[in-house]
């Protein structure tokens, strides 16, 4: 299974198109997505860890019943289970949504292919700074990245999340057989829920 999920790992990034037609014809394409989803899931959450012991803080929190000295010590068990609810409430709308717009594909397929356009972008541009860099800032008493706001906006929401609409929309034309009009409806639609869950839990 982890060489299934290194192949449609780079194959995502180098050709999203054949890696779609790959994955929805892969009868294990569902349980590579679904790994591929627990291994970010487990990565985060020892960042999240890293950030705790460190004393670093997130800058709000909307449940308040949580201090914001203990966010990321909470955060560090409900990663994973945070991350199958919103990807799962995705998946089944993006799916249910397709299917309402004449779209051919399987639940199966949607939900592989899905969970790599949706999770490569934030692993790539999220996960690795975050893991690889911030803690060094921390350490070393600095509380955020040495580079201009707009940098970092750039970094956190812009290329990511369109890159995730690119990935996400071929992925959705591909399996479903509809045009990409349609697909960038779904995504939208279906990333409602999700991107709710997980501005109320990820930090």
């Amino acid at each position: 299974m982890k060489i299934r999920i290194i192949h449609y790992f780079i194959r995502f990034i180098i050709n999203p198109f054949k890696a779609t037609e790959e994955i929805k014809e892969d009868e294990k394409g569902i349980w590579s997505g679904f790994w591929f989803i627990f291994a970010f899931s487990v990565g985060y959450s020892i960042t999240v860890l890293v950030a705790y012991l460190q004393g670093h803080q997130p800058a709000s929190n909307p449940l308040m019943i949580i201090p914001l000295e203990k966010w990321y010590l909470v955060q560090t068990f409900t990663t994973i289970p945070v991350s199958y609810a919103g990807f799962l409430a995705y998946a089944g709308l993006a799916y249910l949504v397709s299917k309402a717009m004449g779209g051919k594909g399987s639940f199966d397929a949607t939900f592989a292919s899905q969970s790599y356009t949706m999770y490569i972008p934030s692993l790539i541009l999220h996960w690795v700074p975050e893991t690889f860099y911030f803690p060094f800032l921390v350490a070393n008493g600095v509380t955020s990245f040495p580079w201009p706001g707009w940098i970092e906006q750039t970094r956190v929401f812009i290329v990511p999340f369109s890159w995730i609409l690119v990935l996400s929309v071929i992925a959705l034309t591909k399996v479903h057989k509809i045009h990409f009009l349609k697909s960038i409806c779904v995504v939208v639609v279906a990333s409602i829920p999700m991107s709710m869950v997980m501005a109320a839990f990820i930090r």
